[in-house]
């Protein structure tokens, strides 16, 4: 898909190549705090050499996307709108795959990063209204609007934030398809209530979810987000399901 030239919202956007765009939603989705984006992090996630990142992010700096530097990547605000919008497409994409097409949570971020790319925002928006206007993508993460601002979904934080005994709900998990399948099996998705049961010396969580104690590896807990449950329950609350499971996983750019 390298010879395609993909097209933002907005006249006055740029108009990039899918890769261009892969490096936008990753450096928007990857950045903690307004912190830079380290070069290894972003590699890591894309699945390219430190050197192929280091050759984007200066091309991306010349367009005015990005500002970088040796502590890492940040987004302009030219480059954040851009994002956004790329973000918007891609996480409605899951939601027409998940919800319509019922593929299950694993599948659906590798397909949507090719959809994504191809979309324009009048077909976005009619996907968007033709699915009720959903305010999340399957793993719980919020969608842009077509100006580019983003819903509050509700006060949230990581589960590594959690304290023990404590009662949350899960709000989003992590989009790795590894990740994915693994927090599937042990039924931690989006929707559900946990009870935290151990914080284990090394980083790792122990859940209560349902009757089933399980437990979920540092890595992966914190990034998974959470709200405080204030209702006295002793089962777990399992989401409707609407079309078959959910996922995220960014496949390499092209």
């Amino acid at each position: 898909m390298s010879h395609l030239i993909c097209h933002a919202g907005g006249a006055n956007l740029p108009q990039l190549t899918p890769s261009e765009e892969e490096y936008l939603e990753a450096i928007f989705t990857l950045r903690e705090k307004n912190e830079s984006v380290k070069v290894k992090k972003l590699a890591k996630d894309l699945k390219v050499k430190d050197p192929s990142v280091v050759e984007m992010l200066r091309k991306l700096k010349v367009e005015g996307l990005v500002k970088y530097d040796r502590n890492g990547a940040k987004l302009t605000a030219k480059g954040e709108k851009y994002a956004l919008n790329v973000v918007r497409r891609h996480e409605l994409a899951e939601r027409l795959l998940t919800d319509v097409f019922g593929y299950p949570l694993p599948k659906v971020h590798e397909m949507a990063c090719k959809f994504e790319h191809v979309l324009d925002d009048e077909l976005t928006q009619n996907i968007e209204k033709m699915l009720g206007n959903p305010k999340t993508c399957p793993h719980g993460s919020p969608i842009p609007k077509p100006r580019g601002e983003t819903q509050k979904i509700m006060q949230q934080k990581s589960l590594t934030e959690s304290e023990k005994g404590e009662r949350c709900m899960v709000l989003k998990i992590p989009e790795e398809r590894e990740a994915v399948q693994r927090l599937l099996a042990l039924n931690v998705i989006p929707g559900v209530e946990v009870k935290i049961m151990e914080k284990l010396p090394r980083g790792a969580i122990v859940l209560l979810c349902g009757n089933t104690k399980v437990a979920v590896s540092h890595e992966i807990a914190a990034q998974i987000k959470i709200r405080e449950s204030h209702e006295k329950q002793t089962k777990t609350i399992a989401p409707r399901p609407r079309g078959g499971a959910r996922h995220r996983h960014r496949g390499p750019p092209r």
